[in-house]
């Protein structure tokens, strides 16, 4: 190595720890404010959903199935916010919510086309009970 190639490599050195230290500083400061981490792990969560849909309607047959599910998940993850800040909701309304969500989260892929139109019925009747449930 000559003169030249020796203070790049030590530049490329210095460059490399900077980075380290700031990306250490991004990571501590995400773990910290946890409005900050779910808003960068639900971009990822939305892009992985999104090249799931595309493979599937290229590959597949429930690209649109699978849409329609995700959307349903959103709504459903705005129900359960809404019913955990109304202060004279049930307690028991809020755990079905929640069971609710989880069973559609885990629900295949081949049985979306029987089970998503009760999923729907049953955000509707959610969003009747949250919506109505005043004190």
């Amino acid at each position: 190595m000559n003169n030249e190639e020796k203070k790049e490599l030590k530049k490329n050195f210095i460059k490399f720890a900077i980075w380290i230290v700031l990306l250490l500083i991004s990571w501590s400061y995400v773990q910290k404010h946890p409005a900050e981490k779910v808003s960068v792990f639900s971009g990822f969560e939305v892009m992985f959903q999104k090249a799931e849909i595309f493979v599937q309607n290229i590959f597949g047959q429930h690209g649109e199935l699978l849409e329609r599910k995700y959307s349903l998940e959103k709504y459903y993850k705005e129900l359960i916010k809404m019913a955990e800040n109304n202060k004279c909701m049930n307690v028991d309304n809020i755990k079905d919510l929640h069971d609710t969500y989880t069973n559609l989260k885990e629900e295949k892929k081949h049985w979306l086309d029987d089970v998503l139109p009760n999923y729907t019925k049953k955000a509707y009747e959610f969003d009747n009970i949250v919506k109505n449930n005043d004190c």
